[in-house]
């Protein structure tokens, strides 16, 4: 059966490549550079592959086979008849894989179908790779992409195959194989739709592919590339770490909450009545992944420890929401969750680094308890509570300094996150020292970035700081 399906597919896409026509008998090349240029050509369109490979749909782009037509009498001149048919059957699986994608096939019985095809393919590039004088490491480096059967995050995350919209363009895909770069997960993000469950995603949006009209799966997408952007333009390194982000929305029913979990994020709807959908919330996700950058799982514990690790949290995300939008320590809200509580709900957000305390005064909610100096530390409360006590020095400090937080402020933060000192069970004071040493490490003893954190600390009562540096 599987040999009769397979002879149906050959067949439904026809027989173009078997001529290639008079331009072949004009052409006056040798067989390295005829075998270069089809090796380029082939390698090419074997990004499509990978990519229908990957996700079951097939880009519509019609492929490339110029050089084929062009240089294929050099090489079935001068070159074994076997290597000859090697490259046209190479050619011939580029046809056949589409058609097995887009058919409603059981998945076991189009992994059978696809395996000849694609052996036909490396087959073809290894031995154009050869003959072009390619080296085995790059040669390699384009026939594993062609393996599906890698595991990555979006296989965990369980995606269906019945991808909502688009596809990554051809243009781009060729880019990627000419480059040598695998296609996925490798290069971008992924937004998966949950459709208000909590298993069975579809995958609804990749890097690349315009905007579905849906706005949690749109506004996630954006906040997902503001995170890239800012590690990479910030701090130099992807967020969390290396690697694409996925992201899960519309997660669970009136969901209210987003939440990391190891390497993806799941983020809910709310419940319409409190909170809103998180997808539209920059700092929200940026909050959530920023518990996955490795240098935050050095901190830990309780009673103050757990209210800086929160802050952490809340800061980077300010200072990534205020980097997306281009905005200036005077100009931004500093409001974590700006947005996300229902029209109802008598409130700016979930907390506020300028005014702790005054995020929130409702009936239901209550009143926002949190405290922006030691004085009103609460004790044995969550977590998140006491965080307003460093939310608030950060805020002093980027305003003080001016211009865009991130640039000052926010290195200073993570200078101290990411060198000597950080541990679990850090306190306020702690935090304080390591980051006064480090804007004295930074810009110098009594500069004023030094003198800013100095004051800082001291106008939200935490004691100790003037000791560092």
């Amino acid at each position: 059966m599987d040999s009769t399906l397979l002879a149906a597919a050959i067949g439904t896409v026809g027989g173009g490549l078997v001529t290639a026509g008079g331009a072949w008998l004009r052409v006056r090349s040798s067989v390295r550079t005829a075998a270069r240029l089809v090796y380029a050509e082939l390698t090419r369109d074997s990004a499509a592959v990978a990519y229908a490979r990957f996700t079951g749909r097939w880009a519509p782009s019609a492929l490339s086979r110029t050089a084929w037509d062009t240089h294929g009498a050099v090489i079935a001149r001068r070159r074994s008849t076997a290597f000859f048919q090697a490259v046209h059957r190479g050619y011939e699986a580029l046809e056949i894989v589409p058609v097995l994608a887009e058919e409603s096939l059981d998945e076991e019985l189009r992994e059978r179908l696809v395996r000849e095809p694609l052996t036909w393919l490396v087959r073809a590039i290894e031995e154009l790779g050869k003959a072009a004088g390619i080296s085995a490491e790059q040669i390699r480096a384009v026939t594993d992409r062609l393996d599906g059967r890698r595991t990555t995050r979006v296989e965990r995350l369980t995606v269906l195959p019945h991808v909502r919209t688009g596809v990554v363009p051809l243009p781009l895909l060729e880019r990627l194989a000419t480059a040598g770069t695998a296609i996925w997960p490798d290069t971008g993000h992924v937004v998966c739709d949950a459709g208000q469950r909590e298993e069975g995603f579809v995958a609804a949006r990749r890097t690349g592919q315009n905007p579905t009209g849906d706005p949690a799966v749109d506004g996630a997408y954006e906040a997902l590339h503001v995170i890239s952007d800012f590690g990479h333009a910030v701090l130099g390194r992807d967020l969390p770490a290396d690697g694409p982000l996925n992201l899960v929305v519309h997660y669970g029913e009136s969901y209210s909450n987003a939440f990391w979990r190891g390497e993806d994020l799941y983020v809910g709807d709310g419940d319409g009545e409190i909170f809103g959908s998180f997808s539209g919330c920059v700092d929200l996700i940026a909050h959530e992944v920023w518990r996955g950058v490795p240098e935050m799982g050095r901190l830990g514990g309780a009673g103050e420890s757990a209210a800086l690790y929160a802050s952490l949290c809340d800061v980077f995300a300010e200072l990534i929401k205020q980097f997306g939008r281009g905005e200036s320590a005077g100009e931004a809200d500093w409001v974590v969750g700006a947005g996300v509580l229902a029209p109802k709900v008598n409130g700016v957000g979930l907390r506020s680094l300028k005014a702790p305390g005054t995020a929130y005064d409702d009936e239901v909610l209550g009143r926002d308890a949190q405290p922006s100096h030691m004085d009103g530390y609460v004790c044995d409360g969550p977590a998140d509570i006491n965080s307003g006590v460093p939310n608030h020095a950060f805020y002093l400090l980027a305003t003080e300094l001016g211009g865009h937080a991130w640039e000052h402020a926010g290195r200073i933060w993570w200078d101290a996150l990411t060198g000597d000192g950080v541990h679990k069970g850090l306190l306020f004071a702690d935090w304080a020292r390591l980051t006064a040493a480090a804007a004295a490490a930074r810009y110098g003893d009594s500069s004023r970035e030094h003198r800013a954190v100095l004051a800082a600390w001291a106008a939200v009562g935490v004691p100790g700081s003037a000791d560092a540096g």
